[in-house]
């Protein structure tokens, strides 16, 4: 496990080099709201991913020892026929992930992001992971030993991460054999021309076999056929899934709410979206002095930035630490830990987006952060007092609420 938390600082530093050689190039990449968000949904992913990567190896294992239907050793053709076969399960459980409506709603948090770059290829949701893990589960069922499937996934997934750019034109001979940049780039497209097309992530002869394959032309166009309007942590996981909800309570008959759930994502037409925005997000915060100076102005926006970044960097830290030491550290210290986290990573949304309730949740964290030390000094009458304190500050709310707006809030 320690040595998957390099996998944090890695994909930071080739971040970097994209940026730099991009700006090197005259390009534009990399928009700041959209890598937050990307950075952020990776980041959780990549946290609740600790606490259940033992699970994923019990289950191979488990598979592996009493349902495995052949005994496959470590022979360097086997290892191939590994990969070939881990490509081939990748291609179907994409294409499903298109194509099933339930399912396209844990992989579409994928496709949101308008830019296409080495932070789009961490939006992965933790939904997603076990999704795809549960296709994995074939590979120890045909007799491949765990130890080779981890390490073949791991070569897998580093590969896919390696074709989410626009820095890298056309390969030439490797564009007949391998997904490259190019390919995944029409993938990723809301072209209409380019929808559905390029599944595969590492090979693309699935895709010329099975009639999905497109050749990169017209400059791709990424994001949804109908992008969504909020940066919010929330909104950005479970929009889609909501609007399933919403059309299947709205859709009567059996077979009709069974389309709703496993037919094609095509068929949801509808304002189904529009509605649940107006219902579940909250106005923006609203200037109070839209007459303030253009140096005051930029002074609170250089704040809000400046304060976004120490939390984001505080995070990524802070799930380093905790992928580096989980077998070692309290399961309290983690359990609080990635609370912290995620509630920090739902307050950078919540910036970004101007938020009136952010307030709350810093409340809410400063609450978790007393609860913890309490709980580390095993002093419950500590977390009381901490608790009568933030009562007596009730007085004096409503001036610490403007106090915050008028500090960070641009």
């Amino acid at each position: 496990m320690s040595m998957i938390a390099f996998i944090i600082p890695s994909v930071l530093f080739v971040i970097v080099i994209e940026i730099l050689i991009a700006n090197r190039l005259h390009k534009k990449v990399y928009h700041y709201k959209s890598t937050v968000v990307s950075l952020s949904i990776g980041a959780a992913e990549r946290l609740l991913n600790v606490w259940i990567m033992g699970v994923y190896y019990f289950v191979f294992n488990f598979i592996y020892n009493n349902y495995a239907l052949f005994q496959l050793s470590d022979v360097w053709y086997n290892w191939i026929l590994l990969l070939l076969i881990t490509d081939f399960i990748w291609y179907w459980y994409h294409r499903l992930g298109h194509e099933i409506n339930i399912l396209w709603a844990f992989h579409i948090v994928h496709h949101q992001s308008e830019d296409y770059n080495y932070a789009t290829s961490t939006r992965i949701t933790i939904f997603q992971a076990i999704i795809r893990n549960v296709f994995w589960c074939l590979l120890p069922l045909l007799g491949f030993q765990p130890a080779m499937v981890f390490i073949i996934l791991l070569i897998h997934g580093t590969y896919s991460f390696l074709t989410h750019t626009e820095i890298i034109g056309k390969l030439g001979w490797m564009e007949y054999i391998f997904i490259t940049p190019s390919h995944h780039r029409v993938h990723h497209a809301s072209n209409e021309e380019y929808l559905d097309k390029n599944y595969g992530d590492i090979f693309i002869f699935w895709d010329v076999l099975f009639g999905t394959f497109k050749r990169e032309g017209k400059k791709p166009t990424y994001g949804l056929a109908k992008p969504v309007e909020s940066y919010s942590f929330l909104w950005q996981h479970f929009h889609y899934l909501m609007e399933i909800a919403y059309r299947f309570r709205r859709t009567h008959g059996f077979m009709n709410k069974m389309k709703v759930l496993f037919g094609k994502p095509n068929k949801m037409i509808g304002n189904e979206r529009e509605e649940l925005e107006k219902l579940w997000l909250s106005p923006k915060q609203i200037k109070e002095n839209d007459s303030e100076s253009e140096d005051v102005s930029k002074l609170r926006t250089k704040r809000y930035i400046r304060y976004l970044e120490i939390q984001l960097a505080m995070v990524l830290i802070g799930l380093f630490l905790i992928s580096f030491f989980i077998n070692a550290i309290e399961f309290s210290d983690a359990f609080f830990l990635t609370i912290l986290i995620l509630l920090t990573l739902m307050n950078c949304s919540a910036l970004l987006e101007q938020r009136r309730w952010i307030f709350f949740l810093e409340y809410m964290r400063l609450i978790v952060l007393l609860l913890y030390i309490s709980v580390s000094f095993h002093s419950f009458c500590l977390m009381f007092i901490y608790l009568l304190i933030l009562g007596f500050t009730t007085d004096i709310y409503r001036t610490l609420r403007i106090k915050y707006f008028r500090t960070l809030f641009y």
